[in-house]
């Protein structure tokens, strides 16, 4: 199964730390570390920016709360053995 090794939020450039740093404000996480999927995402911004903004867009105001949305999410990620 291939790997990544997930860097630490120093190893990023200045402009990517700020995001890690406006995501946990829009997510509200006090994290030492941004999660490790966020910056798996954001070492390639080709990928990680059009996903962010779509993950931005999913978890915003709608129908389901942003609580129902975290489940979905959570068991989405069981269903496919995410360890994370």
């Amino acid at each position: 199964m291939p790997t990544v090794r997930i860097r630490d939020a120093a190893e990023y450039p200045d402009a990517t730390r700020k995001m890690f740093e406006l995501s946990s404000q829009w997510v509200g996480y006090d994290f030492d570390e941004p999660p490790a999927m966020s910056r798996v995402m954001a070492w390639d911004p080709e990928f990680g920016a059009p996903h962010g903004r779509a993950m931005k867009r999913a978890m915003g105001p709608g129908e389901f709360t942003r609580a129902e949305k975290e489940m979905v999410a959570a068991v989405v990620s069981g269903a496919n053995a995410c360890s994370y």
